[in-house]
């Protein structure tokens, strides 16, 4: 059974900045932290990570757009060191983190960060022709969180609000969500991977993204 598509790669408003999670998410916007972090270490670190990430993708824009291969390496190299992927599964899962083992957390882990990649390759490897502006920051929801705040553009679908909810880890900063245009990423999967997991179980919703995987089904 196919799981369903987030409502990113639905909604016209967002779809584009998909690219936006995959890239600054996954970029984990990592940085050594600061007891009281700044809004100039936050704006400066999203900017710094944008840029060098966009910078990426234009010089290697024919090898992406040939090659999906291209772009996972680029994010494999350069993004997934950096993210929080702990805490991102934790959120994802929701009340059936408890219930998986170690071993299921990692697995879910790598196959989710795969499902990210594919389903948002398109939008991805476009990223090269677009810019960003970060506009500002504020508190998260817990009082070690921030949450960077910035718009994308340069895309068909106009200025759309793009902010990464980050935390620190092991002294540096690093992101585990991030929200397009009003839209969680983590709150969108959360829901459809629950009914994955009452009807199949843990072991079911990670055999299931696997497959998607290999098969490189949407």
């Amino acid at each position: 059974m196919s799981i369903a598509l987030s409502p990113f790669a639905r909604h016209s408003r967002v779809s584009f900045p998909s690219l936006g999670l995959i890239g600054l998410l996954l970029a984990g916007l990592s940085v050594t932290a600061r007891a009281e972090p700044t809004e100039a270490d936050a704006r400066e670190l999203v900017e710094s990570t944008a840029e060098a990430v966009i910078s990426e993708i234009r010089d290697n824009q024919a090898a992406v757009e040939a090659d999906p291969e291209a772009l996972l390496e680029i994010v494999n190299r350069l993004l997934l060191p950096h993210v929080d992927s702990e805490r991102m599964t934790r959120l994802v899962l929701g009340r059936y983190y408890r219930q998986a083992t170690a071993s299921q957390r990692a697995q879910f882990n790598k196959e989710f960060q795969r499902l990210l990649v594919r389903t948002y390759a398109g939008p991805l490897s476009a990223l090269g022709n677009q810019e960003i502006e970060i506009v500002g920051t504020k508190p998260g929801g817990a009082d070690d969180e921030l949450v960077v705040e910035s718009e994308v553009s340069g895309g068909d679908l106009g200025t759309v609000p793009v902010a990464y909810r980050m935390a620190p880890v092991d002294g540096e900063w690093k992101s585990y969500d991030v929200v397009v245009d009003g839209i969680s990423l983590v709150n969108n999967y959360r829901g459809s991977f629950a009914q994955k997991i009452q009807r199949d179980g843990i072991d079911g919703l990670i055999s299931t993204l696997r497959e998607q995987n290999e098969d490189g089904r949407n």
